[in-house]
């Protein structure tokens, strides 16, 4: 990891100054036909589970490799980002390099009876990407392309946001990217993708012009927006954030770009803090609830993401507070992002982070990138939509913030700046139905392995956030991210859609008829899949 900045990471501990540090630590096409050198099926095996001769029938077919336990580089790729689900370990791992290698795979599972499950870069925040049963990974489908033509970036399944990355600096380019580089381009991609470009440009998933699918029979499908085939057509728009592994495997993407030649930005890296040293006059509710303000009257090309720290109560009794970090991107000079930081700056001067800098367009990208690494965490997103979410709001926050039970890691809570373009569609134009929020809120926890094994400890973690979130969601008024999974969505057995309805509103009904068209036996399914009709 890189040297470390003032909130550079979403796992790095998120406390300005370091206070904290000791507590916490896609024209349609028939199916395409599968390769010749992809052969028959043998028999189907036992009920026990496929046996050694049916996996070296798949290991024959791939040009990767077929991991088992036991094989060299087995837990490396079979590790989650989210350490949280690494004891589920599957029976076997297909590394595929192309799409009919993908295709017979998904048929090896069916012939098999074998749950497959989807893997690109393996940061399903709810461990969606591992199984007992077939793990499909695609990270050898890493393939990147631009067109200087038509301005489509074309890339793999497999392709990282590292790969794509490198692709559009080379050519002077961008989309709407995240931070992380470590994390699959097609999961952000496949739930909408979120990042600072986003209110200028739209979610990623707005940028998708085309793509290509393996469905549940093995067949490939290209997805197009306009395509005369029906089903094509309502799978390229559930690819507009209808969320990863529900109708297929996702084998390529092509996106629309936008020029960044010459393009310098302003970013921006700044932090707050009171401590029994440092004792801003303006209370921290109010430095926040301010900055939220002058952050949320900017112009579509500022992005920004703030955070909020949480304190135990023995901290808060010591004379700290709640600190207070903002990150983002200006699409314009230094002196225009500092007059619209200049309340908050009058107000109190940071008292940390990197600083505000003019750089090149990728340069700045390397100043705002963080290094994703295997943690134990758990983020519960809601969408601001309620135009009177204010400071009120963010002082019940920050009550709970300073209610925190501490472990060794941190909790946040974290506001990423939304509207401009994203909310310029209509919410039924893509499957992503978030369309006219201010803020995607996040309560979010991250602990140590130590903290896993402490049981009273952890669950009084968690039943704090769940408080925490359930006080602060109804206050945001809007649904919850699918990109940002959240299995405790899922444990109200009275309402078994009710995630469901967070993540895609209004769409639900046309997402489940595309399901059940595209996979009626329901070969990709998990637990936050799309729900039967």
């Amino acid at each position: 990891m890189q040297t470390k900045r003032y909130f550079a990471s979403r796992r790095d501990f998120l406390a300005a100054g370091g206070f904290l540090a000791a507590s916490a630590a896609l024209a349609p096409q028939a199916a395409m036909a599968l390769s010749p050198r992809l052969g028959a099926l043998p028999p189907t095996p036992a009920p026990g589970g496929p046996s050694d001769a049916r996996w070296a029938q798949l290991a024959k077919v791939l040009s990767g490799r077929v991991l088992r336990l036991g094989d060299a580089d087995y837990q490396v790729i079979a590790l989650p980002n989210n350490l949280r689900y690494a004891h589920t370990l599957p029976q076997g791992v297909a590394r595929c390099a192309s799409a009919d290698e993908v295709g017979f795979a998904v048929r090896w599972a069916r012939e098999n009876k074998i749950r497959p499950i989807i893997r690109g870069g393996g940061h399903s925040y709810a461990g969606y990407s591992v199984t007992d049963g077939l793990l499909i990974e695609t990270s050898l489908i890493n393939h990147a392309v631009y067109d200087r033509t038509t301005g489509v970036a074309r890339f793999g399944a497999g392709a990282r946001n590292r790969d794509l990355y490198r692709l559009l600096r080379a050519n002077d380019r961008a989309v709407t990217h995240g931070r992380c580089p470590s994390v699959g381009a097609a999961g952000f991609l496949l739930g909408g993708g979120i990042g600072f470009n986003m209110r200028a440009h739209g979610m990623a998933c707005d940028q998708l012009v085309e793509s290509k699918i393996v469905l549940a029979d093995g067949s490939q499908r290209r997805l197009l927006a306009k395509s005369p085939d029906r089903l094509d057509a309502d799978l390229f728009w559930a690819s507009q954030g209808g969320g990863g592994g529900n109708f297929g495997v996702s084998t390529e993407f092509a996106l629309k770009t936008f020029d960044v030649k010459n393009k310098v930005v302003t970013v921006f890296d700044l932090s707050w803090s009171r401590t029994p040293e440092i004792r801003p006059k303006v209370s921290v509710e109010a430095l926040g609830a301010m900055l939220m303000e002058a952050l949320d009257a900017a112009p579509g090309k500022l992005g920004s993401r703030v955070s909020f720290g949480a304190i135990t109560p023995l901290q808060y009794k010591a004379g700290y507070d709640v600190p207070i970090s903002v990150l983002g991107q200006y699409d314009g000079p230094r002196d225009e992002l500092l007059k619209i930081l200049k309340p908050v700056l009058d107000a109190a001067q940071p008292t940390g982070g990197a600083g505000v800098n003019e750089l090149p367009y990728w340069a700045a990208q390397d100043f705002l990138h963080e290094d994703g690494f295997a943690t134990f965490y758990q983020e519960r997103s809601g969408f601001v939509n309620n135009p009177k979410f204010g400071l009120e709001d963010l002082a019940l926050g920050f009550r709970r913030l300073r209610q925190w039970p501490g472990v060794n890691g941190y909790c946040d809570l974290r506001f990423f700046q939304t509207g401009g373009a994203i909310n310029a569609p209509k919410p039924a134009d893509t499957a992503f139905v978030h369309r006219d929020s201010r803020w995607l809120m996040v309560v979010g926890l991250y602990w140590s392995e130590g903290d896993s094994h402490n049981k009273i400890l952890l669950d009084s973690n968690r039943a704090w956030q769940d408080d925490f979130y359930n006080a602060m969601w109804p206050r945001a008024g809007g649904g919850a991210y699918q990109n940002f999974a959240d299995p405790s969505l899922s444990n109200d057995p009275t309402r078994a859609d009710y995630f469901a309805t967070a993540y895609y509103g209004g769409n639900l009904d046309r997402l489940k008829a595309v399901k059940a068209k595209a996979d009626p036996d329901r070969v990709f399914n998990f637990n936050q899949a799309i729900p039967r009709p």
